[in-house]
């Protein structure tokens, strides 16, 4: 509607301006002619002519001149090109998709604890740093515990020696059983203290249990350390790599996705085989690609929505925890799709359409039904087909009908994911 009401603009203008200087020059004329003609006699009418039936008469006269002028404006007027852009429909190989929002969570959080007393003489690694397992991190005071280690050792030495003395004595007859059966007890629980001995020892050192990301220490070098039975955290490591986003499918769109699969399959057949992508707020597309690896066994009451989980390699570091996650997850099967770009598809009350050129160059209106949508194209499922010339820039100015001027270029081919 909008390019008819430009297009009958642009025809009248000429035809205004002519018949806007005619109106002018006959205001002028009909005052002086109305003053002349109230005061003339015509013989066959026997009366004056009243101003009112000149004017009627004038008037009929100007609307026919009007149209004459209107009918000769039309065929000066020459219908001009429109310049346009095309291209063919983009042909590849698409799956259907649905995305969801991410958040990206650690494979695994430990709390580093301190077990045993004692005041804290080391920290061995910058707050938010990577870590290798093994890596030192803390030091608990440990003179106290070496000692400890030296004093349950010579009890050790000696209880092992008496041992080893008793049993050559029993075969000599020199002792009896009981005085051998002691010397054992004290040589085991001499052996057990030792071992305990090494164990606390072990515990004032505080080492990585795996390649992760450091937070923040909790407390600082000289505090003393009194533990409790639940142990005094000292910081939090977390492994991120691997690592997993988590995200959410509500139910209307899980009941689509069960409707397109085999229902004789098994309910759960998608865990570690779905392909899941992942792109950050500051990436284009989904560069990172993972699997599904967890599906909920029900659908939350609360939310309304089934909980997935998807994990990645994450060999460069590149998902933190914490971060928002862009996941795209494919199914079904593969097909053969005609694709446009979004900015060519119009859409009124009718539906969804495009402008395409026929073989004489003229704008035609083509219907279309609209399938998977993309970031920068979008499935035609039905009303084009390969050869079809499709405007994409440059329809504002078009109507149906309109001949246009087209330059024809190639769409790029859109990336797998």
């Amino acid at each position: 509607m909008k390019d008819l009401l430009i297009k009958a603009k642009l025809l009248l203008i000429p035809f205004w301006n002519r018949l806007v200087s005619l109106w002018n020059l006959l205001l002028v004329k009909w005052n002086a002619l109305l003053q002349k003609l109230s005061t003339v006699e015509i013989p066959f009418l026997k009366k004056k002519l009243s101003p009112k039936s000149i004017g009627v008469s004038i008037l009929v006269l100007l609307v026919l001149v009007a149209m004459i002028c209107l009918k000769s404006c039309s065929k000066e007027v020459k219908q001009i090109p429109i310049p346009v852009t095309t291209a063919l429909p983009l042909s590849q190989e698409i799956r259907s998709f649905a995305t969801f929002d991410g958040l990206v969570d650690p494979y695994l959080t430990v709390n580093l604890d301190a077990r045993v007393k004692g005041y804290l003489t080391k920290i061995g690694f910058a707050d938010g740093a990577m870590v290798k397992k093994g890596d030192l991190l803390f030091v608990i005071e440990q003179d106290t515990y070496i000692q400890d280690v030296k004093l349950k050792q010579a009890i050790y030495n000696e209880a092992k020696s008496e041992y080893g003395r008793q049993k050559s004595l029993l075969k000599e007859n020199a002792t009896s059983q009981a005085a051998v059966d002691k010397a054992l007890s004290q040589y085991q629980q001499a052996d057990a203290n030792l071992t305990l001995a090494k164990i606390n020892l072990g515990y004032t050192e505080i080492r990585a249990p795996f390649d992760g990301l450091m937070g923040r220490h909790l407390l600082d070098v000289g505090t003393y350390l009194d533990t409790t039975s639940k142990g005094v955290q000292l910081s939090t490591i977390q492994q991120i790599s691997p690592i997993y986003v988590y995200f959410s499918i509500n139910e209307r769109d899980y009941l689509k996705f069960q409707n397109g699969q085999d229902q004789n399959a098994e309910r759960k057949s998608q865990v570690n085989t779905l392909p899941v992508f992942v792109g950050l707020q500051s990436e284009t597309g989904y560069p990172h690609e993972g699997v599904l690896d967890y599906a909920a066994n029900l659908i939350s009451t609360d939310t309304g929505s089934l909980q997935l989980r998807a994990i990645f390699k994450n060999e460069n570091y590149q998902l933190i925890p914490g971060l928002y996650a862009r996941v795209m997850a494919q199914y079904g099967k593969p097909r053969q799709a005609f694709l446009v770009p979004k900015t060519a598809v119009m859409t009124d009350q009718v539906g969804d359409y495009v402008y395409i050129l026929d073989d004489a160059m003229r704008a035609q209106r083509q219907d279309i039904v609209l399938g998977q949508r993309f970031e920068k194209f979008v499935e035609v499922s039905k009303g084009l087909t390969a050869n079809s010339k499709v405007v994409i820039n440059g329809f504002i100015n078009l109507s149906i009908n309109q001949v246009a001027s087209p330059t024809e270029t190639t769409l790029e081919t859109m990336p797998a994911r």
